[in-house]
């Protein structure tokens, strides 16, 4: 199954040679060789597949700029536990080989498939994005913070 068309790839591979100007480091977290079929135990990935097909033409569009790593949760790895990561298929994006922060949990298709992409970018060009008051109202944290963006096409 071609998860992006060529023509998306090719406009994808343009984009990425004019706007990124720093590394991304992808690290996908999957379950290799589970199936569409989930059973009640919860075990397999309907989408893992696609994921992994997905993160590779990521990094073809930009192979001097992404690199991806593969990590298999449904063994004890310990870099999965120590990342935090037991749901699959998740997408980490960072900016070297660290663990991502930000994260993309399921397949980030359709409306969820241009965050994914301006995500790559701004950690590419080291871009919050954020306003300059936002950015001083994260400063005064003094515990970490997660914050969780839901999507849904509905």
């Amino acid at each position: 199954m071609a998860v992006i068309p060529e023509q998306v790839r090719q406009q994808l591979k343009d984009r990425f040679d004019t706007v990124l100007t720093g590394p991304v480091h992808l690290t996908l977290y999957t379950r290799p060789g589970s199936s569409r079929l989930i059973l009640p135990a919860g075990v397999g990935c309907a989408t893992c597949e696609d994921a992994r097909q997905m993160a590779e033409l990521l990094c073809d569009a930009a192979p001097d700029k992404i690199t991806l790593d593969v990590v298999d949760v449904s063994r004890y790895d310990e870099r999965a536990a120590d990342d935090g990561v037991a749901e699959v298929p998740t997408i980490a994006i960072a900016s070297d080989s660290e663990t991502g922060r930000i994260r993309f949990q399921g397949l980030p298709t359709g409306t969820e498939f241009p965050a994914l992409i301006d995500a790559v970018e701004r950690v590419s060009r080291a871009e919050p994005g954020l306003s300059q008051q936002s950015l001083v109202a994260l400063a005064k944290l003094t515990e970490p913070a997660e914050v969780m963006v839901f999507a849904t096409p509905t």
